[in-house]
């Protein structure tokens, strides 16, 4: 039976290798801003990036700066895989989106066609 089990989310890589694969799409999404995929990924990296993003800034918005600042350290060191990419969240990108007040919608793809080698879909996945 299936009992709400989404398959479109699976990568079927294995459990540890899934959430290895996730966390080193973050992690290249954050430190150059956007990244070439498969759609299937592509679908998956959104859903986590935007998650772990709203809870960045809902944690700014509804604590004092310093305990946010200490939780917001702890959950990006928990995601990222590098000091820089989560600097770069915490110093730049989290900043902006409270100013502009934004609570969803931090990544976004567009299609790019069919790859030359295997004729696979691209997808650009791009922080917002």
């Amino acid at each position: 039976m299936r009992h709400q089990k989404n398959r479109l989310m699976e990568l079927r890589t294995g459990a540890q290798k899934q959430s290895n694969v996730v966390r080193n799409l973050m992690t290249s999404l954050v430190t150059h801003g956007t990244i070439t995929t498969t759609p299937k990924r592509a679908k998956v990296l959104k859903s986590h990036a935007d998650s772990f993003f709203a809870g960045l800034v809902s944690l700014y918005n509804n604590n004092e700066a310093t305990h946010a600042k200490r939780e917001a350290i702890r959950i990006t060191r928990s995601i990222l895989y590098t000091d820089e990419a989560g600097k770069k969240v915490l110093n730049d990108l989290v900043p902006n989106w409270i100013q502009s007040n934004k609570k969803t919608g931090f990544v976004m793809d567009l299609k790019l066609g069919a790859r030359a080698g295997d004729a696979c879909e691209k997808v650009l996945v791009r922080i917002i």
